[in-house]
């Protein structure tokens, strides 16, 4: 059964490519006789246009793929990513028996048993699935119900794509290589997005690590009626941007403020991306909302980047690398977070970036871009295929979320600079690394116990000489016992330690731009004064004064 559905999907798809492929090579051919080629091939469409029906037609995961491609803007020409953007939202949906199906599979009930409400018309649509809204437990809920049959489709269009690739590599096609590292991408991303539970972990990351960001709302997940086709979370209150872009003269609400908002996005995606390391990675107009107050909602969790602490510090230095103008230190980052192809021309990508940053910075040979961010992201990944650089996966989705985050942001604020933002960002979280590594327990060790022998045998010395000069007739003490040598030392770096920690609080707190909200510490003076009493208690008492 399986392998006569594949046929026919494999022959439905062929045959549109085919149609599509061949009426856009012969239109220039028959522009003389513009009614043959009518009658013959149909209304004649720009290759955007083509490509983004050619998608639609074909149906399926195959319009996940075309979603993809459209956030490719370092691999295919930009005019083609903004045709393929309205995949996002028109897909047509399915029938609601198959949701009823689905629900009694899963939670061995029907919407209308489960929730309060449930409203059986799709409010939304998407390559993966359709969402519905409902009632539960007083509180209105966004409802999405994975396609009937997007596992078989997703097995065929992988079948044939990956032949498609293979073919590409075999016959070493260069107009078709493009092709190989998207459809790479669709297939792992797609994966993860298939299993709803895996979106619901993401967003409940995600939305515990935005609490304290009054400027940030994500979804809270309802568990109880979530599975790996049903995924149940809090509806938004809003319009998506799509839905702005398309009525933009009517206004998303009263109180928008388009720069206000892009400024928030922004600050969101690099605090998630920088401080977090977990990301919104698929940040299309119809996943963001705009809700009152210019806060920003987002929804569709199935893409998601994650980075390490280790890979956060490199992307930020790359970024500030860029940011100042010094091409090695921004390779050498650059490099750290990457890996090689055995053919790489690591010398080659240095001279190259060098070359191309000559036309990236003021005339005036300041550090000064003259270009955008994304563009230059752009040459950079453009470079790093070409001498077979290849970032981890997930740099490469936050370079990439980047880039869309910017095109998107130019379509209703086009003042914001992005680039700008990216850089104060960095330079803040790069402070803020590295004052946070001051009080590390690790670092206070490091540094006091090298210390702590010297300046204990200081303290003895001046004490046991204040002593004989002091007590003529007084009995000295006894020598004391190793032990209580080493207890002294130990509680001695303890309260440097902790003097260590009160001091570097202070520089935080006093320390603009490091992003660190201290609202709650007490004033620096008292901080000074505290760190200075602990660290003078602490010799007396080592001295064995008090």
């Amino acid at each position: 059964m399986r392998l006569r559905t594949g046929i026919r999907r494999f022959t439905h798809a062929t045959r549109i490519i085919l149609k599509h492929g061949i009426a856009h090579l012969m239109y220039p051919r028959l522009a003389r006789w513009p009614n043959l080629a009518r009658r013959l091939l149909g209304d004649q469409l720009s290759g955007p246009d083509r490509l983004r029906i050619t998608f639609e037609e074909i149906g399926g995961t195959i319009i996940k793929f075309g979603q993809i491609l459209a956030m490719q803007s370092d691999m295919i020409p930009l005019e083609y990513c903004r045709g393929l953007f309205s995949l996002f939202d028109r897909v047509p949906p399915f029938e609601y028996e198959h949701v009823q199906r689905t629900f009694l599979e899963d939670l061995g009930k029907t919407p209308e048993q489960i929730f309060e409400s449930f409203n059986t018309i799709p409010f939304a649509t998407g390559s993966i699935g359709q969402v519905h809204l409902g009632m539960l437990k007083g509180c209105k809920v966004a409802v999405k119900v994975r396609r009937p049959t997007i596992l078989d489709d997703f097995a065929v269009d992988i079948a044939w794509l990956t032949f498609l690739v293979n073919v590409v590599k075999l016959l070493r096609i260069e107009r078709l290589s493009w092709i190989v590292s998207p459809t790479e991408e669709f297939v792992a991303w797609t994966r993860e997005e298939l299993d709803y539970r895996r979106e619901a972990h993401y967003m409940d990351e995600l939305g515990r690590n935005a609490r304290t960001n009054q400027f940030e709302r994500v979804p809270a997940v309802f568990w109880n009626s979530t599975t790996a086709r049903i995924l149940t979370v809090e509806f938004l209150e809003g319009i998506t941007i799509s839905d702005y872009l398309r009525n933009e003269e009517t206004g998303a609400s009263p109180d928008f403020n388009p720069k206000l908002f892009a400024g928030r996005l922004i600050d969101n995606f690099l605090e998630d991306a920088f401080d977090h390391g977990m990301f919104h990675a698929d940040l299309h107009p119809g996943n963001l909302m705009i809700m009152p107050g210019n806060v920003v909602g987002y929804i569709d969790f199935g893409i998601s980047g994650v980075l390490s602490r280790y890979s956060r510090r490199h992307l930020i230095a790359t970024t500030l690398g860029i940011a100042r103008g010094d091409i090695d230190d921004m390779c050498d980052s650059f490099f750290r977070i990457s890996t090689f192809a055995q053919d790489a021309d690591l010398a080659g990508f240095r001279k190259r970036l060098k070359e191309k940053s000559e036309t990236w910075y003021g005339i005036d040979g300041t550090s000064s871009l003259r270009i955008t961010i994304t563009t230059l992201m752009l040459e950079l990944l453009l470079l790093s295929r070409e001498k077979g650089v290849w970032p981890q996966r997930d740099v490469i989705k936050y370079i990439r979320s980047a880039i869309a985050l910017d095109g998107l942001i130019r379509t209703f604020s086009p003042d914001m600079d992005v680039g700008g933002r990216l850089v104060e960002t960095s330079e803040r979280n790069m402070k803020s690394e590295a004052l946070l590594t001051l009080i590390s327990s690790q670092s206070v060790a490091a540094v006091i116990e090298g210390y702590t022998h010297l300046m204990r045998d200081g303290v003895l010395r001046l004490s046991a000489g204040l002593r004989r000069f002091d007590s003529e007739n007084m009995v000295g003490e006894p020598r004391s016992a190793p032990h209580t040598h080493r207890n002294n030392a130990r509680r001695f770096t303890q309260y440097l330690s902790l003097a260590w920690i009160l001091l570097c609080m202070t520089l935080l707190f006093r320390s603009e731009g490091t992003g660190i909200r201290l609202q709650t510490l007490p004033s620096a003076a008292l901080l000074w004064s505290i760190a200075i009493s602990v660290i003078a208690w602490g010799l007396l008492k080592v001295a064995r004064i008090v």
